[in-house]
C-alpha cells in the first residue's frame, strides 16, 4: 500500500524537474537582442522618436552628422540636445563631418571624417565609440582605418548578427523603410528574439508621413516601439553590447 504514494511523489518529482529544464531551455533560447540606431541626427528624432522611446525606457543609437545643420532639407538637431538623450542612457556616434560616402574620398579626406568627427564630438562631451558609413559605404582600407578610431562600425550590410561570432567592424542591421509594415518588422524583431539573434534596426527621418523612402511615420513608429515592448527581447545599444562583450 506505501508503494503507491511513493510512485506518485516520484512522478511528480520527475514531472517537476523536466518543467524546470524545460523553462530554462527557453528562457535561454529567448536572449535575442535589439538596438534602435537613428541615422543622421534630424530633429524629429529629439521631438518624436525620443519621447516616445522614453515610456518604455528604451535607449538608441544616435548616429550625429558633425558639420551640418540641415541634411535633405531636413533640420538636424543641435548638440545640445544631443547632449540631453546622452545623459539618459542614449549613445552617440559618429556618420562623418558632411555625410559624405567615404569610398569617393581622398585616403587623407577619409582618416579626416573618421578622426575629426570623433574629436569633434568628445570635444563637445560625448562618448564615442561606434561609428556608420554614411550611406552604408565602404571598402576594405576604409575598414582598417576605422580600426583605429572606433571599436565598431555599421555599414549598409543587410541581416541579423550572430551573437557568437560577430564581426564589430562590419555589423549587420536592417534599414526601416517605408514600405516596411510595422507587422513585418515586429516579425524581425520576434525572429531575432526567439532565435537568440542581435538585430539592429535602423531608423531616419521620423515624422508625421513618409515621403521618402526611409521616412518613418510616427504613427508606425509608435506601433513598433509596442511590439518591440510586448516581445520583451532585450533593447540594448551598441554601446551596451560591446560593453557584454568586454570589448570596451
Amino acid at each position: 500500500m506505501r508503494k503507491k504514494p511513493l510512485i506518485i511523489i516520484f512522478l511528480i518529482f520527475t514531472l517537476s524537474i523536466f518543467v524546470f529544464y524545460f523553462i530554462k531551455d527557453k528562457s535561454i533560447q529567448n536572449k535575442g537582442i535589439l538596438s534602435l540606431a537613428f541615422d543622421d541626427g534630424y530633429l524629429t528624432q529629439y521631438t518624436l522618436a525620443y519621447p516616445e522611446m522614453q515610456k518604455y525606457s528604451f535607449n538608441g543609437t544616435l548616429y550625429l552628422i558633425v558639420n551640418l545643420t540641415e541634411f535633405e532639407s531636413k533640420e538636424l538637431m543641435t548638440f545640445e540636445q544631443a547632449e540631453e538623450m546622452q545623459e539618459h542612457g542614449w549613445e552617440i556616434g559618429s556618420h562623418g563631418l558632411n555625410h559624405k560616402s567615404l569610398t569617393i574620398l581622398s585616403k587623407e579626406k577619409v582618416e579626416k571624417e573618421l578622426s575629426l568627427s570623433k574629436d569633434i564630438l568628445e570635444n563637445k562631451g560625448f562618448k564615442i565609440y561606434t561609428f556608420a558609413f554614411p550611406f552604408g559605404y565602404y571598402n576594405e582600407e576604409i575598414l582598417n582605418k576605422t580600426k583605429k578610431y572606433y571599436f565598431a562600425s555599421r555599414p549598409m550590410v543587410w541581416g541579423y548578427n550572430d551573437r557568437n561570432n560577430t564581426d564589430f567592424y562590419t555589423l549587420k542591421s536592417k534599414w526601416v523603410k517605408k514600405g516596411n509594415s510595422p507587422q513585418e518588422i515586429c516579425s524581425w524583431v520576434e525572429y531575432a528574439h526567439k532565435n537568440n539573434l542581435w538585430l539592429t534596426l535602423v531608423f531616419h527621418y521620423i515624422g508625421n508621413s513618409e515621403e521618402r523612402p526611409f521616412d518613418e511615420s510616427i504613427n508606425d513608429f509608435k506601433e513598433i516601439l509596442n511590439c518591440v515592448n510586448e516581445t520583451n527581447i532585450k533593447v540594448k545599444t551598441i554601446k551596451e553590447v560591446l560593453e557584454d562583450e568586454k570589448r570596451i
